[in-house]
């Protein structure tokens, strides 16, 4: 009798031992590599830079729900802080699901541009960042940078300067910010128009986030004769609005660019070394 229970014990305890050996052989090279995941949320942006316990997201999406289950995929069970969230404008398409994460996600610190609005949906913002972290958030703007522990920096170029709380054009004062890890490098430009007129200064990048979701007013010939990207990142889903433009496919086309959909490939998720980042099929 007892050894039939010692051996019940045994093999219990085994298979537990392997269930867990398993498991942290899946999330080994999700945590020990750095990752920048565009979030699939729909009509909104949503970006989560990634390295073993250090996370920064950029945006929300309109949905708490949806950005949730999106993260959940890409961050450890365990992991239940994020260390720095950012707001590029208060749209709802852009902060809409930052309550739900508050709530679900002890957040660090927060970071906007300075600008406010006046929807529902900002106000509600500016209330759960101050029930979250007991702070106001901390502004952003040009010369700015947030780092990870090893490699991986995020440098801010725009807007130049704090803006006011009352901005009305939210679009046109998004922030943009340039990620660069080893070789490659993203460039994040929320609902930026006309992004040459203001960012005339920016050099090359490997991986473009298209302005505005592909909006016909943004990721001009100019622009991307400026900045030369080898590949382009549309966050997008299904609307009334027309995104992405057929003018600014054509432009990608072109150039040969490639094209990559968030409503169309789901998240997006590039895994990189110092060398290279290339995309997880």
């Amino acid at each position: 009798m007892f050894e039939r229970l010692r051996s019940r014990v045994f093999w219990g305890v085994f298979f537990i031992v392997c269930f867990f050996a398993l498991l942290i052989f899946f999330w080994w090279e999700e945590y020990t590599t750095m990752r920048v995941v565009f979030l699939n949320v729909g009509q909104g942006d949503a970006f989560l830079l990634s390295f073993g316990s250090e996370q920064i997201l950029i945006d929300s999406g309109r949905s708490g729900k949806e950005l949730l289950h999106r993260l959940s995929r890409h961050m450890p069970f365990w992991d239940r802080t994020i260390e720095a969230v950012i707001a590029t404008h208060p749209d709802a398409d852009h902060i809409g699901g930052f309550p739900a994460l508050f709530r679900a996600y002890k957040v660090e610190r927060v970071f906007t541009t300075g600008a406010v609005g006046d929807s529902e949906t900002a106000l509600l913002f500016q209330e759960e960042i101050v029930r979250a972290t007991g702070r106001q958030p901390d502004v952003l703007f040009r010369g700015g940078e947030l780092s990870f522990p090893e490699q991986g920096k995020l440098f801010i170029r725009y807007p130049i300067t704090p803006l006011p709380p009352d901005t009305k054009d939210t679009n046109a004062g998004s922030l943009v910010a340039r990620f660069v890890y080893g070789k490659t490098s993203f460039l994040f430009t929320g609902d930026l128009p006309r992004e040459e007129t203001v960012l005339a200064d920016e050099e090359s990048v490997t991986v473009l986030k298209a302005a505005h979701h592909g909006s016909r007013y943004s990721t001009s010939d100019a622009f991307l004769e400026q900045v030369l990207p080898k590949e382009t990142i549309i966050s997008v889903g299904k609307n009334s609005y027309g995104h992405p433009a057929e003018e600014v496919l054509e432009r990608l086309r072109v150039r040969q660019i490639t094209i990559r959909r968030t409503d169309r490939d789901g998240d997006i998720v590039y895994v990189c070394a110092l060398d290279s980042c290339s995309v997880r099929e």
